[in-house]
């Protein structure tokens, strides 16, 4: 059977489809069970950013080597390794013990999505003709939209009416209807003429840079500023990211395409996505303990009101193309940046019996910067960047967006809990309250369960119970303050470099 015959064609859309809906729904779904995750495995929130953290960082290091060695090895092929690795990592994260094989897991996971994610799109044209390309591709895009909508409120029911496990047994039969499709469907492409070469050096300094800063950044803050492992590890990845600099402008197959830095357009499409991933790592974080831990919202209601952020990002997508006709990408993306200053400082607002209207308000615009970003950014790339460079070009964009994220978070994560102890400390000697360690770490770690948590404080302090959880919220929620401004202000700056690239 030819591959352009009409079962063919729409079985591997199907199954492509499938298969990157997937992928797409475990980027949102996560930050639902945040904190039931807490609870069951007793994490820390340092150990807790992890699990969203170390997808995004595994994602950015393998994104353009995966889409290298799918050129090298054949597309399918690598495609289909990729979900097979992507379900056995949904399967040991739904049976993780401990946070720290949890945190294993959704590594493994972020590998196989860099294969996901790059290679996907690129199987649609082996499966239909020219003239049905895009139609393919928007429907393809649609189900990406759907999953980062639909993640949010998917984890909130599976987890009301089974538990946090199931946000990751709910990949597997999708996966499996997806490969059986692609496998039946997809035929071989012909093989590149092209000779294909691996920048394995970018991708060792790229991997060692990005995992010694961020893990040096966390380790400052459970080890100590002081320790002399601390700075030893963030100078170890700040030489090696510096080293890729000036490495990847003498590679002739770069890793990361460094000459966008002399585009002007090109640099506005990747300001938008470090905006961007500031806000759907830093906020997409935060915001799901916000809702569940301080407004006593139930899992069902934290995914619906998430929902408000992933929709208006597939609304965006869609309405992208008439609304680049009426402002230009150029102004959108201004308009982005401005908008991550504006939800920035929303959540700086945030309290904790606040109108959930103006909660709602700060998804919506968070929604809109991601959006843009998310079309915007190739829209911009496309329109500036010569023909033989876009797929480079729109790889390290993307590659910079889960880059930023990972890094802010490791620094947002720092100072939230940096602001937290040291709020909850002061105010605890101020009222002369003493706890022990255990105490305080039991205490912290049942706000998942405020009931609960009242209870064991009545038990050991009576009357001043109430008195000592309401200082654990307010602790929680200056942390959760000073994260804010931290994005607001980098928000601020990333906007200034943008409205000047753009006066260029």
């Amino acid at each position: 059977m030819q591959t352009h015959d009409f079962p063919n064609k729409w079985w591997a859309l199907i199954g492509l489809s499938l298969l990157s809906f997937t992928a797409f729904l475990d980027y949102t779904i996560v930050s639902t069970a945040l904190p039931f995750i807490q609870k069951e495995l007793n994490a820390t929130v340092l150990q807790l950013q992890w699990v969203m953290n170390i997808f995004g960082m595994v994602l950015c290091m393998f994104m353009i080597v995966a889409g290298q060695a799918g050129d090298l090895f054949g597309r399918e092929r690598i495609f289909i390794f990729g979900f097979i690795l992507f379900g056995i990592a949904a399967m040991g994260s739904a049976l993780a013990g401990s946070i720290e094989w949890l945190i294993f897991f959704r590594a493994i996971q972020g590998f196989a999505g860099a294969i996901i994610f790059t290679i996907g799109v690129s199987l649609l044209p082996q499966a239909f003709p020219a003239n049905e390309q895009t139609r393919a591709i928007g429907i393809f895009s649609a189900f990406n939209g759907a999953g980062l909508a639909i993640g949010p409120f998917l984890g909130g029911i599976l987890i009301t009416l089974f538990n946090w496990r199931w946000i990751f047994w709910v990949n597997i039969p999708i996966i499996i209807a997806g490969l059986l499709s692609c496998i039946f469907a997809l035929k071989p492409a012909p093989p590149s003429t092209e000779k294909i070469k691996i920048d394995w050096m970018g991708l060792f300094l790229l991997m060692i840079g990005l995992g010694a800063l961020v893990y040096g950044i966390i380790h400052g803050e459970q080890a100590g500023w002081d320790a002399p492992a601390t700075w030893i590890t963030i100078s170890t990845g700040g030489a090696a990211l510096l080293l890729l600099y000036f490495i990847e402008q003498k590679v002739t197959h770069p890793l990361l395409d460094f000459s966008l830095i002399r585009n002007s357009h090109a640099m506005l499409a990747m300001l938008v996505c470090i905006a961007a991933g500031f806000i759907t790592s830093v906020f997409m974080f935060f915001d799901p303990l916000y809702l569940k831990l301080i407004r006593k919202f139930d899992a069902l209601i934290v995914g619906i009101t998430l929902l408000a952020i992933p929709l208006t990002q597939v609304v965006i997508s869609l309405f992208f193309e008439r609304l680049v006709k009426h402002f230009g990408v150029f102004h959108l993306i201004l308009i982005a940046l401005a908008a991550a200053i504006i939800t920035s400082v929303c959540h700086a607002l945030f309290t904790i019996s606040g109108t959930i209207i103006f909660v709602l308000f700060a998804f919506i615009i968070m929604g809109y910067t991601w959006g843009v970003a998310n079309v915007g950014s190739i829209t911009a790339i496309m329109q500036s960047v010569k023909p033989e460079k876009i797929g480079n070009a729109i790889g390290t964009v993307f590659t910079f967006w889960n880059l930023s994220g990972s890094i802010f978070l490791a620094l947002a994560s720092v100072l939230f809990h940096w602001r937290e102890s040291t709020i909850m400390h002061s105010v605890l000697m101020e009222r002369e309250i003493v706890l022990s360690p255990d105490q305080h770490q039991q205490i912290h770690l049942l706000l998942s369960e405020p009931e609960e948590a009242k209870q064991l404080l009545a038990a050991s302090f009576g009357k001043q119970a109430s008195v000592i959880f309401d200082i654990f919220q307010d602790s929680f929620m200056s942390g959760f303050h000073w994260a804010a401004w931290f994005g607001a202000i980098l928000m601020l700056a990333v906007f200034l470099a943008g409205w000047i690239l753009s006066r260029r």
